[in-house]
């Protein structure tokens, strides 16, 4: 049987709401409780004075989100430990609300039988999303495995959440995410990683991916110039890589986004579209 690697992004594709977070009257709220709006902190400034000048850090290394956050705080009275304590509490908001969306329930359950799939979630993160993306997948009845590069450039796989029960006949979703690779998923080193930690390596890649569309306009991942470029370099790379044929899914809701439950209805249909297109390829139930 042909051995398939599917590729599954998280922000914007599994999980909406990640981004509904970083809508302006979530991450205002967000903001102010977490205290991070009385130290300066608006919505404009967390997109130019934060998350610009910390993304290449944020999303390649394993510094925490939250220290980041901390050192680019404008001067405060408040002590660092107060300070830090306020971005933590901000990331942990953002984690709580970035949870895989029930749409995508009916792939990973079908996945559970087709053996010759190796289910990954590759993201460009920051590096406390590794676990929470772990715990997501344990509640959804699979272990969770993180790809971790060492110090000496070594990839090793490493289980990070397990399911409840933890039956013997549970599966394993791989998660590779940036910070903890030390390169985004355009980059050959990325996919050069995730080849070392794989125990069979795939006859087919298939990519369920937005390419950062789906993110808040505020945000200047979401630019549909470096959209295009980000899409075209990571299909390039991971064909590349593997020497093997890669089949893409692209998940990219129409601009402009809705609000509400307008949002979420576009964002399940459109994932229902493509969870059928996933499994009639992969010719599972």
């Amino acid at each position: 049987m042909t051995q398939r690697l599917l590729v599954l992004d998280f922000s914007g594709m599994l999980s909406l709401e990640a981004v509904r977070f970083g809508m302006p009257d979530r991450l205002e709220q967000a903001l102010r409780q977490s205290g991070l709006w009385d130290l300066g902190v608006d919505v404009e400034r967390y997109w130019n004075d934060i998350v610009k000048p910390t993304w290449e850090t944020g999303s390649t290394t394993r510094t925490p989100y939250a220290h980041l956050i901390a050192q680019f705080i404008p001067a405060s009275r408040l002590p660092a430990d107060d300070v830090l304590q306020c971005a933590e509490q901000f990331v942990q908001a953002y984690l709580q609300a970035s949870v895989i969306d029930p749409a995508w329930r009916p792939l990973f359950d079908a996945l559970q039988l087709a053996e010759c799939v190796t289910p990954l979630v590759a993201t460009d993160h920051y590096a406390e999303a590794t676990d929470h993306i772990g715990r997501q997948i344990a509640a959804m009845g699979w272990r969770a495995a993180a790809l971790r590069v060492d110090d000496a450039g070594t990839t090793s796989l490493q289980t990070i959440s397990t399911p409840a029960s933890d039956p013997p006949c549970a599966r394993t979703v791989l998660i590779a995410n940036s910070a903890d690779l030390g390169a985004r998923k355009d980059s050959a080193h990325f996919w050069r990683c995730v080849q070392a930690g794989l125990v069979e390596q795939p006859q087919e890649v298939l990519v369920v991916d937005d390419f950062g569309a789906n993110e808040n306009l505020l945000d200047f991942y979401a630019d549909p110039v470096k959209v295009q470029r980000r899409q075209a370099l990571t299909i390039d790379v991971i064909r590349s890589v593997f020497g093997a044929p890669v089949r893409t899914f692209p998940f990219i809701l129409d601009r402009p986004l809705p609000h509400g439950e307008a949002l979420r209805a576009a964002y399940r249909a459109k994932a229902e579209a493509v969870v059928g297109e996933v499994r009639a390829v992969l010719r599972i139930e």
